[in-house]
């Protein structure tokens, strides 16, 4: 993983729901790119990264897992969102060593009655899910080939450690008390030689996480973007972020996914989809094809490609500090956009 890469997937992370911050992931992705990356090159060289700023805390003491109601058998009326099945592709289990290896892919999944999605990311290295377990407190999910990923990367590879600085993946539940009624809870564990996961919550006591732990299934793939595909890259380029925010649906949902080019273009494509969205623009000022698209003048360069009933299909363009995708990018990646056409119907993803 470049080191562009790794701060587009830490800021991606950080997202628990709604929308990526466009200024934020290029103020911290892009702009002190050159500089951090000299830095880091002088003061980490070969080192492993620390755990997750997530913790940030000092000690980490035994805790007894506490029993608490998990998620009930019956499932919500509402439908729920979940990752689309990948035909073929071999599971977390039968291939660890393909888990973080192609962001367009999840290599784990949930079972529906026992936990709901809130987001799910895959990224270079890390495939991660914020899972609702019918608690007060989500569930973080992290899987990965290194403990150290597994723990997960902040922007600057910093190390903000618990003791003991190399955690056990034993399945143990680790209590790192926070002060007040609630404390940070992990569990770690193997679910096949070279293959580490960690689950983490905040709450009063741990007993979402092995609740969450029986929800989890490596038997199949996954695809990440959801409803949307692209299916067409610039020369050279490719996909190193993928993330799907769930949280709010039926009524709504994002997916962003990042396109890095050579030369550290970056280009960034989101579905914004909205029950609540009225209208919709009609007017294009660019063709991709036979399809209307728009393009935002001054400012962040922004390219909309038009005709999508409550939702927002677009892709920002046009970073110069890292050389800028350009306009001609945009429209070769939405041209070969591919949306479902039932978006309010994961069944349809």
């Amino acid at each position: 993983m470049t080191d562009l890469d790794q701060r587009i997937t830490s800021t991606l992370r950080e997202r628990a729901e709604g929308q990526v911050d466009i200024d934020r992931l290029t103020s911290r992705a892009v702009a002190q790119g050159r500089a951090r990356r000299v830095r880091r090159r002088a003061t980490l060289g070969g080192t492993a990264f620390g755990v997750a700023a997530v913790l940030g805390l000092g000690v980490a003491g035994g805790g007894a897992l506490p029993v608490e109601v998990p998620w009930t058998a019956a499932k919500p009326a509402a439908p729920v969102a979940a990752p689309a099945p990948a035909a073929g592709v071999p599971n977390a289990l039968a291939r660890p060593d393909l888990v973080g290896t192609d962001p367009s892919l999840l290599h784990f999944g949930v079972d529906p009655a026992r936990a709901r999605y809130l987001s799910w990311q895959s990224a270079l290295d890390l495939e991660s899910a914020q899972l609702d377990l019918g608690g007060a407190a989500p569930v973080r999910f992290n899987l990965a080939r290194s403990a150290e990923v597994a723990e997960e990367l902040d922007a600057e590879g910093a190390a903000h450690i618990p003791e003991p600085a190399t955690p056990p993946f034993d399945g143990q539940v680790v209590r790192v008390p926070r002060g007040g009624a609630d404390s940070d809870w992990i569990l770690r564990w193997q679910p096949a030689p070279g293959l580490f996961a960690r689950l983490h919550t905040v709450a009063p006591n741990g007993g979402a996480l092995q609740a969450a732990r029986n929800a989890l299934r490596f038997d199949a793939a996954y695809r990440c973007g959801g409803p949307l595909r692209l299916s067409a890259l610039p020369e050279g380029a490719r996909i190193t972020n993928c993330g799907v925010w769930v949280e709010r649906f039926p009524a709504g949902f994002n997916v962003s996914l990042v396109v890095i080019g050579s030369g550290d273009k970056l280009l960034k494509v989101d579905l914004q989809y909205a029950k609540s969205i009225v209208g919709a623009r009609t007017d294009g000022n660019r063709m991709i094809g036979d399809r209307p698209a728009f393009v935002a003048e001054g400012g962040l360069n922004e390219m909309e490609l038009l005709g999508f009933p409550k939702a927002h299909l677009t892709a920002i363009f046009g970073w110069p500090t890292v050389g800028g995708s350009t306009e001609a990018d945009a429209a070769t990646v939405l041209g070969g956009a591919q949306v479902a056409e039932h978006l309010d119907q994961p069944e349809t993803w």
